[in-house]
């Protein structure tokens, strides 16, 4: 999903056929039927971990918390999402829930009731962290509950998440309910007994994991890469046709820094991922939209990276010229390469092994294994390629730190081995000493757990610039990010070069920087085609001061 497609979610339609899916697989020390749901009436409160976000608090008012008590009165929604005793939530990261059971009681058990509906973007949670306390200060975070089914299921289909044989005395329960997509959920259990017979809450803290801090810039884990400028290139239908291209001219203003007149003064970038402009000519979309690509259009990006003036070439030139210009040590260009994805609805990729069979990476049509052979084989191939021909490229003033996975979330929903896939892939361009980056798009499916799947960074994107919404996008991206060792995207178009207020939409992310620390981070720009070249070269004072304040910042001095 491209970051200005990312509202095509909110629409949701009426649910059709559906069934039931099992409860989670825990038992209580007694069986259910002979508990009683001490969370029957209750209150509680329904909490973001981060500040609500402007535009998504509002849609997500359309599936309200209407009583106050819905997710504990015992009424259940059926499969239809639409049913008002379910509470739909979308994204922001989580959804804490701390019920008041109104005195100690013995809990011995805790489920909550969600639904998955894939073709309305509604999904299982993995897993539910669950935590118990007597006085609703000291935590014991108990084991999470995970999810019984696979995420690949299409539904209309419900669950219990849920955990038993807990025997332990507790006033108030709190359920931290992960929320990638939309969360629609309707019930929660807390099944026990009304008297103290259990054993007290163990304090363990119950709060979330140790803050891991942004990225280090620089660091090996980022591949030696400080400050990375997002490059596309790829077909364009409009004049001239090989505008979504980099000239040496073109890279000129993102190696160096230069004044009005073009001089340059000092080093700007030192990383430059180059991505595919995801839609091709021919319908097809590097990415998960689209039609999926196959041997010939990897083939074609290919071709277009490693022309000789332009792209990879260019920057190699540009980086030389530069070099003898500014006479300065202490300045290496990194390259990162995306890999486009590889779709599991791809039926004939083309035959990358030699052994004259296309590549069938359609999961419905050759199963999951061997699906997942056939990606690995064709994103080896194309690392493969990749490395050939930058070795015979021979380039002098430019090095390949890493590589990129294109797909924006993890699509855990058309295959249940998304997730090793992409640790097969880390694994295999480590082995070819390289580094692999991901920037998921506003709270994306895996954002969480981006490091369990092998990437080697993460940077998040806050999407703030592209969407009606309230800087305080920018602080839960913030903190979010800082909590889950991840970077904080910033994004331009080439509307901030002549709209104020775009243009002041940019600068909360730079001002935001500053006051997080995200601004000494490693972290990526992501532009319209060219917007800082577009900037550098005007001569509106504005639109150039857009470039100047990017420099500032990339140097760690920019000041709001």
């Amino acid at each position: 999903m491209s970051r200005k497609s990312l509202l095509s979610l909110l629409a949701v339609l009426l649910a059709g056929a559906s069934f039931s899916g099992a409860a989670a697989d825990a038992s209580p020390a007694k069986p259910d039927s002979e508990l009683v749901n001490l969370a029957l009436g209750k209150s509680y409160t329904l909490q973001t971990p981060y500040p609500l976000d402007a535009l998504f608090g509002q849609t997500e008012a359309a599936h309200p918390d209407d009583t106050g008590k819905q997710l504990t009165d015992g009424e259940y929604g059926g499969t239809t999402f639409s049913n008002p005793a379910f509470v739909g939530r979308i994204w922001q990261g989580s959804r804490i829930v701390t019920i008041d059971l109104g005195e100690i009681d013995t809990v011995q058990a805790i489920y909550v009731n969600v639904l998955q509906d894939n073709k309305n973007g509604i999904f299982f949670p993995s897993s539910v962290a669950f935590y118990v306390s007597e006085n609703g200060k000291k935590w014991e975070r108990l084991d999470d509950g995970l999810s019984g089914l696979p995420t690949t299921l299409q539904g209309p289909v419900t669950q219990k998440i849920g955990i038993g044989n807990l025997n332990r005395t507790a006033r108030y329960v709190k359920l931290d309910i992960p929320v990638q997509s939309w969360v629609f959920m309707d019930e929660i259990e807390v099944l026990g007994s009304r008297d103290r017979s259990g054993k007290k809450p163990r304090p363990n803290d119950g709060q979330p994991q140790p803050q891991k801090g942004y990225p280090k810039a620089g660091s090996k884990a980022a591949g030696g890469i400080r400050n990375e400028v997002l490059l596309y290139t790829g077909e364009w239908q409009y004049e001239p046709a090989d505008w979504i291209s980099y000239t040496k001219e073109d890279l000129k203003p993102y190696v160096s820094y230069v004044d009005e007149q073009m001089n340059r003064k000092d080093y700007m970038f030192d990383g430059f991922l180059f991505l595919q402009y995801g839609p091709l000519l021919n319908g097809a979309n590097y990415g998960a939209s689209g039609l999926p690509t196959d041997k010939a259009d990897w083939e074609k990006t290919l071709d277009r990276l490693f022309r000789t003036d332009y792209d990879l070439g260019a920057l190699d030139q540009a980086v030389g010229e530069a070099k003898a210009e500014l006479k300065k040590g202490g300045y290496e260009a990194k390259v990162v390469i995306s890999i486009p994805y590889p779709r599991t609805d791809q039926s004939d990729f083309g035959d990358v092994d030699g052994d004259g069979i296309s590549e069938n990476m359609n999961v419905k049509e050759v199963g999951e294994e061997q699906a997942l052979q056939n990606r690995q084989k064709v994103v080896k191939w194309y690392v493969d390629e990749a490395y050939k021909r930058w070795n015979a490229a021979g380039y002098k003033n430019i090095r390949l730190a890493a590589f990129y996975w294109y797909n924006e979330f993890l699509s855990r929903q058309t295959t249940i081995y998304e997730d090793r896939l992409i640790r097969w892939t880390s694994d295999y361009v480590h082995g070819k000493g390289a580094k692999l980056q991901w920037i998921p798009y506003y709270f994306a499916r895996g954002w969480s757990d981006w490091e369990a799947n092998g990437f080697d960074t993460a940077i998040m994107q806050p999407n703030y610039l592209f969407h009606n919404t309230t800087a305080d996008r920018l602080d839960a991206v913030a903190q979010a990010a800082y909590d889950h060792g991840m970077g904080v995207e910033h994004e331009l178009s080439d509307g901030v070069l002549t709209d104020a207020a775009l243009r002041g939409k940019y600068y909360a992310y730079l001002d935001k920087g500053v006051e997080y620390g995200y601004m000494h981070s490693f972290k990526a720009f992501y532009q319209q085609v060219k917007t800082l070249k577009k900037a550098a070269e005007s001569a509106d004072a504005d639109a150039r001061q857009v470039y100047d304040k990017t420099y500032r910042y990339v140097k760690g001095v920019y000041r709001p």
